[in-house]
């Protein structure tokens, strides 16, 4: 449901903001404004999690996100549009250290970790193409109508894991505020972590580019509107195909750094290649190293990250990387509005190209504890 919320949303949401008047650095501090919200309460929201359970926070934070998107769906001017997406940044400081963390410790064996998150994504690529179909039917009604229909999906997926899904927590007997003080040291103290960050860093420029304006970049290259809803459902599918190849990968450094790079390649060539098919073709490029890099770059994260405070440190981690998010999305808006499209797709690919290098560095740490946190089953599967 989460799946086919994210498909129906799609690039409607740059699109109607758009619509609605507002300009290319507007819709950044709205991306922006989002990313501050989560940025704010993600860390003592994954404190939540570990203590009172994943799932059920990660089932407070959909419905709230959910409602978020309603409001934008149906506001007309900046401030309502603000206020929708201070709400759904808010839900995804809930949902953020919720549901990997609670996959890791159910199964309690990395390979078998890595192999449902392909196989998840795999499995997604066929709901989000029916999604973005769909988001083109509703987007034929009214620009609104797929933000509101994926903002009531979102609210769907959790009525639906608060039922389906067993709990899990961290280790609740430290209580929050002791989760919290310990998650915070781990940060503090894991060289792992802190590459991961840097690469986050440098990533996040590349991130924004793609997810926020591909579908306008397309649109100045001869993209026709008609044929917007039917290319984003194609491209999902791609994604599956990337999932499929992670299965047969190792979650290592070198791997994750060598996806890390060709993503920020393929961004960057995106900047530079005039014509609509060759543009196209780097879209499809682009969501098949997404599909890859997904599955292996969780596991490499949780590696590193304790049982008993896992939310707290995934969510310390995304509190982190919302504030990297607000910078990259004022920035790359401000490229985009002074330079042109082209420009900001050739900038954020070179810094995801650089990506690659903290994680690398991974492969040079020998410190005990940082890495190897769950061995894979004698048994496999």
């Amino acid at each position: 449901m989460g799946s086919l919320s994210s498909a129906v949303l799609g690039p409607y949401l740059s699109l109607w903001l758009k619509s609605v008047g507002l300009s290319f650095s507007e819709i950044g501090l709205v991306q922006s404004v989002s990313e501050i919200a989560q940025l704010l309460t993600d860390f003592p929201t994954g404190g939540l999690a570990d203590r009172h359970g994943r799932v059920r926070v990660y089932s407070i934070g959909s419905s709230l996100f959910g409602l978020g998107l309603v409001v934008i769906g149906l506001s007309r001017g900046l401030w309502g549009v603000l206020a929708g997406a201070s709400l759904s940044g808010l839900g995804s400081a809930l949902v953020s250290g919720t549901m990997v963390p609670w996959l890791y410790d159910a199964l309690g064996d990395r390979k078998l970790v890595k192999d449902v998150l392909s196989r998840l994504k795999a499995l997604s690529g066929p709901v989000r193409f029916a999604g973005g179909f769909l988001g083109g039917v509703l987007a034929g009604l009214a620009p609104n109508v797929p933000v509101i229909t994926a903002g009531l999906l979102a609210m769907a997926s959790s009525v639906m894991a608060s039922l389906l899904l067993p709990d899990n927590r961290g280790k609740a007997e430290l209580g929050y505020s002791g989760i919290l003080r310990r998650g915070l040291h781990v940060v503090f103290e894991n060289r792992g972590l802190h590459l991961l960050l840097l690469s986050s860093f440098l990533l996040s420029f590349t991130g924004r580019a793609f997810f926020t304006f591909w579908m306008l970049l397309l649109k100045a290259k001869g993209l026709p509107d008609e044929a917007l809803g039917p290319l984003f459902a194609t491209m999902l599918l791609s994604t599956s195909l990337g999932a499929l190849l992670a299965k047969k990968l190792e979650p290592s450094p070198k791997t994750v750094a060598l996806t890390s790079a060709l993503l920020g390649v393929e961004v960057a060539l995106l900047g530079l290649v005039p014509d609509l098919w060759g543009s196209v073709a780097l879209l499809f490029a682009v969501e098949v190293t997404l599909g890859t890099r997904g599955p292996l770059i969780a596991v490499l994260r949780n590696d590193l990250i304790p049982s008993e405070v896992r939310s707290t440190v995934s969510s310390t981690l995304s509190t982190l990387g919302s504030g990297f998010t607000a910078i990259a999305n004022v920035a790359i808006g401000l490229l985009a509005g002074k330079f042109g499209l082209g420009t900001a797709y050739l900038v954020a690919g070179l810094t995801g190209a650089l990506s690659a290098l903290p994680i690398w560095g991974l492969t040079f740490l020998s410190a005990p504890g940082e890495g190897g946190n769950i061995m894979e089953k004698p048994c496999g599967r």
